[in-house]
């Protein structure tokens, strides 16, 4: 396997592109990581888990989800 480079997909994405780019990545089918996240949002490290990687994995045509919020936060924080 290639080094670790994990990546959001922003083609196979039905919220966020996680599942999508876990399943490149490992080169497993999507729809499977799916389904396991679905199964473990019923706990709470499903909820954490899929929010952190959503937080710090970067797209793959973009910044990662905490910058795009960084960056959407700060240019409407100045137009009191």
């Amino acid at each position: 396997m290639s080094d670790l480079n994990l990546r959001r997909s922003s083609t196979d994405k039905v919220v966020a592109g996680v599942c999508g780019g876990l399943a490149r990545q490992f080169g497993i089918d999507a729809n499977l990581i799916r389904v396991v996240f679905v199964l473990l949002l019923f706990t709470q490290i499903g909820w954490v888990l899929y929010l952190a990687l959503w937080l710090f994995l970067p797209s793959d045509n973009g910044p990662s989800g905490l910058e795009s919020l960084k960056r959407q936060f700060s240019n409407n924080g100045g137009s009191n």
